[in-house]
């Protein structure tokens, strides 16, 4: 009777604790069920679309293309395009007596008249100033254009690092709670011996800490979780809640991307060549230059040319057969002019104008130092990010090759702690270890996605 009055009340602790171990797997499923209705699946496709839908850096790039576009129109229009006037005037007043010699005529005459006319004018030479005006605009408009695209591939960039670090997040929470399971099932293993008097109590409640242990971790992981994935979301435009939306796809699909194999060198290369920040600041020690020569353009005359056309309506009187006469006729005229000009005083080396273009020139030598500060700035980051990205490949196979053989270990110790051939402690040590594998995993995968991913943005891929 003892020993079923025992067996009994194994079953019924047993029976306790896995409700108290099934409580957080129903918490988690609560937390994870939404109704299927309203919940949103979002691919990393779908979640792309969105970022460059939505992302206003993105915008403010575009809008800054489409500005800079209308400057280079409108320098090309003052480099090709004459400028046209057209003008017209009425004028009344009161009618006299046209007398000749004080002699009354009996013809009444109005002044009033009206006229039109148009004049077209163009600076046929300005010493260059808007052609290089208009150079300085195209090289602008490349530069914003430059920026624009490196801002897409930054959205790009972006979206998946978050996306497949919401994974890796999640991963962990998996990992941690399996590990909580495994604790759980030992300590109802361990209590069954302990009543059966196979272990000592001090072992049944060295299991049962460890489990208790693992529960302000399985929680701090799941609220990591779920704000991080509320992060992404909300970075994508979306104002759902986190429950609302699932995350379709998986954390080892961002294995799938290779660095080419391309030289050190050659790569090298190319990522200085595509480096946004270094394509800036060359393109802005072009409109320096062009800047200066447009400053220096008084060394040169000005020639403008100009022509104008007009009618006016004028009252004439005219003596025909001894009898006066008014007719109102209409004057044509029209009229063509050249202009030279040159401003001497900007000759002298201390005028504004001078002094401007020396300003423009010494802004261009301290930013060429500057340009080859950054440059050996960014090629010791770009050897560095290629080095990394190349050795985050090597440890992701070996911790990948880590975590199977800690998988597999784990389930012999396991298989051996049933078989009563090790102790507790030898499957503790067999679970931090697949423990710690399965998490240095996990950050392997997404080291090497990451460095991976920054070498192919800015290899422009």
């Amino acid at each position: 009777m003892k020993f079923y009055a025992s067996l009994i009340l194994s079953l019924i602790f047993s029976l306790i604790l896995y409700s108290q171990d099934t409580n957080f797997t129903e918490d988690l499923n609560e937390t994870n069920k939404v109704s299927e209705i309203n919940k949103i699946s979002i691919t990393l496709e779908d979640a792309l679309i969105m970022a460059f839908d939505y992302d206003k850096t993105l915008k403010q790039a575009e809008y800054d293309v489409r500005i800079a576009q209308v400057q280079k129109e409108a320098s090309f229009s003052d480099l090709f395009l004459p400028s046209l006037t057209v003008s017209g005037g009425l004028n009344l007043a009161q009618s006299k007596e046209y007398t000749i010699n004080d002699i009354s005529t009996g013809i009444y005459s109005s002044p009033d008249t009206w006229n039109a006319s148009a004049s077209l004018s163009k600076a046929l030479f300005t010493g260059f100033r808007n052609w290089n005006t208009d150079r300085a605009r195209d090289v602008n408009l490349q530069m914003k254009k430059d920026i624009y695209y490196d801002e897409k591939l930054n959205v790009d960039l972006n979206t998946k690092l978050n996306f497949y670090n919401t994974f890796v997040a999640q991963e962990n929470y998996k990992v941690y709670v399996q590990q909580q399971l495994n604790y759980s099932n030992r300590m109802r293993e361990t209590y069954l011996k302990y009543r059966n008097g196979q272990v000592s109590e001090y072992e049944y409640l060295n299991s049962k800490v460890q489990y208790e242990s693992t529960k302000p971790q399985v929680i701090t992981l799941s609220n990591q979780y779920q704000s991080l994935k509320l992060t992404f979301i909300r970075q994508i435009g979306l104002t759902n809640v986190a429950d609302e939306v699932d995350l379709v796809g998986s954390i080892l699909d961002a294995t799938n991307i290779s660095i080419p194999d391309i030289p050190f060198d050659d790569l090298l290369t190319i990522i200085m060549n595509n480096n946004i920040e270094l394509k800036s600041m060359g393109s802005n020690l072009k409109m320096l230059e062009y800047n200066r020569r447009v400053a220096r353009s008084y060394l040169w005359p000005t020639l403008s040319a100009s022509a104008n056309v007009g009618i006016s309506t004028i009252d004439k009187i005219k003596l025909e057969n001894g009898t006066f006469k008014k007719n109102r006729e209409g004057e044509f005229n029209w009229g063509v002019g050249f202009s030279l000009n040159y401003a001497l005083d900007s000759l002298l080396p201390f005028s504004s104008t001078a002094k401007g273009a020396e300003e423009i020139e010494l802004s261009i030598r301290q930013m060429e130092i500057n340009y080859e500060q950054l440059r050996d700035t960014i090629e010791i980051n770009s050897r560095d990010l290629i080095s990394t990205a190349k050795s985050q490949a090597l440890n992701l196979e070996s911790q990948a090759e880590n975590a199977k053989t800690a998988a597999y270990a784990l389930q012999m110790a396991q298989r051996q702690y049933r078989g009563g051939t090790i102790s507790t402690l030898e499957v503790n040590d067999a679970e931090v270890t697949y423990l710690n594998a399965q998490l240095a995993y996990l950050q392997a995968i997404y080291e090497y996605f990451s460095s991976t991913l920054q070498i192919l943005k800015l290899l422009g891929a």
